[in-house]
């Protein structure tokens, strides 16, 4: 399968479960962040491991499987609880957001599982030059979007005596 294709399929689920869950990029961003993190952290001990357990895969290389489940696993049990949008706008904004930072952090685990050509190539190119201000913006815009999430208000009862 192209490069392009399954990416922007990766990018259309991710964008289309993030609007439906209306779930804030706020929250998602970090988990984005954070599952990355823990990527670079447990790729290397966890893959030997799976390996060991019996899953054998040779297109795409397990280590890529690993790694992109690791990025995405916390944000991914982030959709369902949480704070989420009201606004149309907000919902369409957030989740494209996450999308764009989602693909920004996978093109690690994609670049090394697929074969990148034709159309793709420029595609990869663009994300790849521009990768780490693609992920800084994105996380400024999470901080932002949870500095802007409204916590519930406690409902504190007068105590007479």
């Amino acid at each position: 399968m192209s490069f392009l294709i399954l990416f922007l399929i990766i990018i259309g689920l991710l964008f289309a479960t993030a609007y439906i869950t209306k779930r804030r990029f706020g929250v998602l961003g970090l988990a984005l962040a954070a599952g990355a993190m823990l990527g670079n952290l447990w790729v290397g001990n966890l893959t030997p491991l799976i390996a060991q357990a019996g899953i054998v895969l040779v297109k795409p290389p397990l280590e890529s499987v690993v790694l992109a489940a690791l990025i995405l696993l916390p944000a991914l049990l982030l959709l369902s609880s949480g704070p989420s949008y009201k606004a149309q706008t907000q919902r369409f904004i957030g989740a494209g957001a996450f999308a764009v930072l989602a693909a920004a952090l996978l093109l690690e685990p994609l670049g090394s599982a697929l074969v990148i050509d034709g159309v793709g190539q420029p595609v990869y190119d663009f994300f790849v030059r521009n990768h780490v201000i693609i992920i800084t913006v994105c996380l400024i815009l999470a901080i932002f979007d949870l500095l802007m999430t409204k916590s519930p208000k406690a409902h504190h009862k007068d105590h007479k005596e």
